[in-house]
């Protein structure tokens, strides 16, 4: 594909899918279903900031093991930071307008847990969290481009452990606690797995639809593709594995404050055909497909799986938020996707105009020249 012509309408596309969510939010807060838009707009928020620090965190975590294997998915995943700025804007916006017509609590205060649930204190931690993060992603992303990396490997480690902890806050604070009375010490570890996975899912279907745009035809190739698809197989077991465990713990349990959770979400309609369909959508068929080594090493086939992975991760992200939030009759969905489009076309807007500051390709050492 002709970069300066593909480009172009790869841009038209995006832009055009980020006026669809903007008009989606635009029309939900018009026809009086404000706490739907900063539901959906919380949903896509956690689904993709989680991508995006997630590839500043593969990036590390390639740096931490010394990888040799995929230069091209190193500078992929790092150059996803362009997106993080977007995102702490958002999520002031969410804390300052949206968050007190989402979260019970507000309103309905806990006294056993108001020191910790309070507006205020929320808000304050989280925005410092992500400043902090974001900001340390930037600086190691900036080193690793324009500096010649002379301080990643001290950097990478501390940028892991941060993502760590402040991933799992969020998922406390931004999801755990639409439902103040749920409680799981798991659910932050789950959460950023997840996100890793998903992102992993992005590298894959991005390498090929965008692969010769950017001019990594000669960096990505059969044996690239299988060992970004054995990372993709081991991750789906690690978060299928996390899952499991959580399950489990609520089952034998059986305690009330953790088990009406999991029934409003798989036993009662509307949620339940959503939250079956993720379960085994996102972890069991990824798992059996990626048994093949063959498809690994296609990655015209590879991407397909990736989107499916997207799509179920996304569908995930769904069943643990908008349950939550949602009371009404049926399984609102519309509103949601199509914020979840704008919130894509934005990401793709962004990473395509980094790439025209920061070719990747221009960054990327060719396998034939690697250390095995």
């Amino acid at each position: 594909m002709n970069q300066a012509a593909a480009e172009p309408k790869i841009v038209r596309i995006s832009q055009l899918l980020t006026l669809v969510g903007v008009a989606a939010f635009v029309a939900a807060l018009a026809t009086g279903q404000a706490q739907r838009a900063w539901e959906a707009l919380l949903l896509n928020w956690v689904f993709f900031t989680g991508i995006a620090q997630s590839g500043v965190a593969f990036s590390a975590a390639y740096t931490v093991c010394k990888g040799r294997w995929g230069d091209a998915y190193r500078r992929l995943g790092e150059s996803m930071c362009f997106f993080l700025p977007i995102s702490f804007v958002l999520l002031i916006v969410f804390l300052l307008f949206g968050a007190a017509r989402v979260f019970p609590w507000v309103a309905h205060p806990i006294a056993a847990k108001q020191l910790w649930l309070n507006l205020p204190f929320l808000a304050a931690r989280d925005i410092f969290a992500c400043a902090a993060l974001f900001g340390l992603s930037f600086f190691f992303v900036y080193d690793s481009q324009r500096c010649g990396g002379r301080r990643t490997a001290f950097l990478a480690p501390v940028l892991l452990i941060g993502h760590g902890l402040v991933f799992t806050l969020l998922a406390f604070d931004l999801v755990m606690s639409l439902d103040p009375h749920w409680y799981s010490t798991l659910f932050g570890w789950y959460s950023f797995v997840c996100a890793f996975y998903a992102m992993l899912a992005a590298l894959v279907v991005a390498s090929v639809v965008c692969r010769g745009v950017w001019g990594l035809e000669r960096f990505i190739g059969p044996d690239e593709s299988h060992d970004l698809g054995r990372l993709l197989f081991g991750f789906c077991l690690l978060s299928g594995g996390l899952f499991w465990a959580q399950w489990l713990v609520f089952w034998y349990g059986n305690l009330p404050e953790e088990i009406a959770y999991v029934i409003r979400r798989y036993y009662e309609m509307p949620f339940a055909p959503y939250a079956w369909v993720m379960t085994y959508g996102g972890f069991l068929v990824p798992l059996v497909i990626l048994l093949s080594k063959s498809l690994k090493r296609q990655p015209g086939r590879l991407m397909w799986i990736g989107v499916w992975i997207l799509v179920m991760m996304w569908l995930e992200r769904y069943v643990w938020i908008v349950p939550a939030v949602s009371r009404g009759p049926g399984a609102p969905v519309v509103i949601e996707a199509l914020m979840g489009l704008g919130f894509a076309g934005a990401f793709l807007w962004c990473w395509i105009l980094h790439n025209r500051r920061y070719p990747v390709a221009g960054m990327t050492e060719p396998p034939a020249h690697r250390e095995h």
